[in-house]
């Protein structure tokens, strides 16, 4: 089904994971949600057909916050900046 393979390539996962009572570190103590919000309206500002999805943990919260095109590479330390690049290649994603 070509719609839902542009509806899954046009998607990226978002590291929610938070550790209350732990040292360990974990994406949303790194700025997570706050990306994520900020990422939302982006996408909405630029009119884009780009949907986000929450993941409770992708498994690298020691470098989060993170982020990735579903399927492709994992965005780590992630930033304003660096959310952008993956805005733009989700974009131009088939």
């Amino acid at each position: 089904c070509k719609r839902c393979f542009l509806t899954t390539s046009r998607t990226i996962v978002a590291c929610t994971n938070f550790r209350p009572s732990t040292t360990e570190p974990s994406c949303a103590q790194r700025g997570s949600l706050e990306l994520i919000e900020w990422l939302e309206a982006e996408i909405e500002a630029r009119g884009l057909d780009i949907q986000i999805d929450r993941a409770v943990c992708l498994g690298h919260c020691r470098i989060g916050p993170n982020f990735r095109q579903l399927g492709g590479e994992f965005v780590h330390e992630a930033t304003k900046k660096k959310l952008i690049e993956l805005i733009n290649t989700v974009d131009e994603s088939e």
